[in-house]
């Protein structure tokens, strides 16, 4: 394995660090209700990395279940938002892309939950833009309809 496929985060206090050994499976920017208030931003960008190859190290996140499909990462002694876990995409782990060591790293495949995006925070990318969940991904995370 080169370190090329290896990547590495963690939380402010560096409590919580992670390491993935297998390139992302997808990058997303979430503008949900709930993603904002989960990161105290206008949108949170996580990237999915492959269950299997995927370890926590020091303490594991704290968990908040924020809806009936879906827990909220953190840091409980920083309060770091570090991710997110849904039971419908069990086979990998999503982390906020703030919280790894070389965020340019990874690639950006899509903006979903984009009817609930603030009116006055636009990015100027081509990306593929979905008024709720990508079709790439059968999220489940909001309890939105």
């Amino acid at each position: 394995m080169s370190d090329e496929t290896i990547f590495e985060g963690g939380c402010l206090c560096g409590a919580i660090r992670y390491r993935a050994t297998a390139e992302p499976l997808r990058g997303v920017i979430c503008h949900c209700g709930m993603c904002r208030r989960h990161s105290g931003a206008p949108a949170l960008a996580f990237v999915h990395f492959p269950a299997t190859a995927f370890t926590w190290s020091g303490m594991e996140p704290a968990w908040f279940h924020s809806s009936a499909n879906a827990e909220r990462g953190f840091c409980a002694r920083c309060g770091s938002t570090l991710g997110m876990r849904e039971a419908v995409l069990a086979d990998r782990v999503q982390v906020c892309v703030g919280s790894l060591d070389e965020p340019d790293r990874v690639r950006i495949d899509d903006h979903v939950w984009t009817r609930s995006r603030i009116a006055w925070f636009d990015t100027r990318d081509t990306l593929q833009r979905f008024s709720r969940s990508s079709t790439a991904v059968a999220s489940q995370a909001t309890g939105d309809d």
